[in-house]
């Protein structure tokens, strides 16, 4: 379906250890955290794990010094003022005495990360390559990457966002028929205790909220269940999501729909997922999105009480942040593991304005709790609370 394509999961892993290097070294510090994090409450069983992750840290640790190390600190600066007082403004071009970024790294640390990130793209969990993963191979960055393909004219990055986006589309098909198959009638963690009364906007793609409150719902992102003609703009739906088989799909339908073999790009068709990439600036990939995001402000400035669960509140995501901000005159819950760290309360301050020490200890439905006028952050997955209790029903 598209020749000429040069992407592939394996060359995006060698990619990204190769730039590894590159990074500053706070985002270094960010991935050896997470790593920490991830071995943190490990059992005893999975005590290699927990050793893999020493190593991943220990590696990145040196890196971290090697780089710290060869900051131009005040002290030599002086010193190079002192001994060469006229040339010193025009020597000086950097604040280090070793560029970081023209490094390579020994094959011991590639093959060592190489391997790990390798795991990650295994149907296994691992934990330390799913923290290492989370950042080096971003699909979301990926994605956004490659998109600008459509907006530069780029065939090459047009070919591998079909193919990374379609990819995306059949594994999260086929995860959820897993887990709609794995519960038949029993009720969906989560989804299925919701209350039947209330509105939801997701930023999920998945049917699991729909299949519980219908049309009370709005995909802030886009869903599954649809695509998109890029030359048009026309939203086209898949037939019974639930039951799609991707492959099928895929060889039947997108197939014969897409031409990225013509020389004039113009005249090429794509038709993609209908999943918006997290874009600070949201691309338009139809009109219908236009009336859904008006939907979306409209709710919220309706609602009287707003329950918000498993949302980072990302940066990429300032669209909908944006929203949230303009109506801080209502009651908020927001649910989310890390709601009580200092991470998070100085997201919490960028978008309602209030300061962490404005915050006040609480519990809410036994689980530890900070509240500050109208907002209530609760340290809790989705699954351990109640929606129901939090809307008062």
């Amino acid at each position: 379906m598209l020749p000429g394509l040069r992407f592939s999961f394996n060359n995006m892993i060698a990619r990204a250890v190769d730039k590894i290097a590159t990074r500053e070294t706070h985002e270094q510090k960010a991935m050896v955290q997470r790593v920490h994090e991830a071995i943190a409450h490990l059992p005893p069983e999975q005590e290699h794990v927990r050793k893999h992750g020493e190593l991943i840290i220990r590696l990145f640790n040196k890196l971290a010094a090697i780089a710290e190390q060869s900051y131009l600190d005040d002290e030599t600066e002086a010193l190079i003022r002192e001994v060469f007082p006229t040339q010193a403004d025009d020597w000086i071009d950097s604040d280090s005495i070793l560029d970081i970024h023209k490094l390579s790294l020994s094959d011991t640390f590639k093959t060592v990360l190489k391997h790990t990130l390798k795991m990650g793209l295994s149907g296994e969990r691992h934990e330390v390559a799913a923290a290492l993963g989370a950042d080096m191979l971003n699909i979301e960055t990926l994605l956004i990457e490659k998109f600008l393909g459509f907006y530069n004219d780029k065939p090459s990055d047009i070919r591998n966002y079909l193919y990374i986006s379609w990819s995306l589309w059949a594994y999260l098909v086929a995860k959820q028929k897993e887990v709609i198959s794995a519960h038949n009638d029993k009720t969906l963690p989560f989804y299925g205790a919701l209350p039947k009364d209330i509105r939801a906007i997701t930023l999920n793609y998945t049917a699991f909220l729909q299949r519980q409150l219908g049309d009370a719902t709005v995909y802030f992102h886009g869903g599954l269940s649809d695509y998109v003609r890029m030359d048009t703009r026309d939203l086209l739906p898949i037939e019974n999501i639930l039951e799609c088989d991707p492959a099928d799909f895929i060889r039947n339908i997108i197939s014969p729909n897409v031409d990225v073999v013509h020389e004039d790009l113009q005249k090429q068709k794509h038709v993609i997922p209908a999943l918006v990439p997290p874009l600070r600036l949201k691309p338009i990939l139809s009109h219908r999105y236009i009336e859904l995001w008006g939907v979306a402000s409209d709710w919220v400035r309706a609602s009287r009480h707003i329950v918000v669960v498993g949302y980072s509140f990302n940066n990429a995501d300032e669209h909908f942040n944006d929203i949230l901000r303009n109506h801080p005159d209502r009651n908020i819950d927001i649910v989310v593991p890390e709601a009580t760290s200092d991470y998070f309360l100085s997201r919490m301050e960028k978008i309602f304005g209030t300061a962490a020490n404005q915050y006040t200890k609480v519990t809410v439905n036994g689980h530890n709790a900070l509240k500050a006028k109208k907002v209530r952050l609760i340290a809790a997955t989705a699954e351990e609370i109640d929606i129901s209790k939090l809307f008062g029903v």
